[in-house]
């Protein structure tokens, strides 16, 4: 093995990679996953203003067919039916940005009214709906389940 030329200090350095931040002096280096979290958080986030909001009127709302939306600028949303309480709501991501937030008592307004968005967001809103759909009949399924069980309980104890 030809070692000419180098330095014998430097001869057998081991080097490694942290992914912990190393302070340098005043600067600090970002880390590999500093850097992936912050991507990772600014995807998620999606910042871009919602392209339905233009389609709104002075109020904010916009009427289409049998649906009145508010756009919620805010929170970057258009919002269909009471959305105080979001556990009763189905939150669905656009895909040109902005998201939209439906009260699961609106779902009928909601389908009357989506010719009005883009043919990728009528495929996104389907597939909330749907799943949405298949978790509450699984939801419920579980409650009939439990009830079930706990009415065999009951009788099975009454018996002893």
């Amino acid at each position: 093995m030809i070692t000419e030329g180098i330095n014998e200090s430097n001869k057998h350095q081991i080097y490694t990679h942290s992914l912990r931040p190393e302070s340098i002096g005043d600067t600090k280096r970002s880390s590999f996953l500093e850097i992936f979290n912050s991507t990772a958080k600014e995807y998620v986030q999606d910042n871009r203003p919602c392209e339905y909001f233009d389609l709104a009127d002075s109020t904010g709302h916009i009427g289409y067919k049998s649906a009145i939306y508010y756009c919620n600028k805010e929170s970057n949303r258009l919002e269909l039916g009471n959305v105080s309480d979001e556990s009763k709501c189905i939150r669905i991501k656009l895909s040109k940005g902005g998201s939209l937030l439906v009260n699961r008592d609106n779902i009928d307004e909601l389908l009357m009214s989506i010719s009005m968005f883009s043919a990728k967001d009528q495929g996104l809103i389907m597939q909330a709906v749907m799943k949405d759909k298949i978790a509450t009949e699984a939801r419920k399924r579980e409650e009939t389940r439990d009830d079930t069980k706990d009415l065999i309980d009951l009788v099975s104890s009454d018996d002893k």
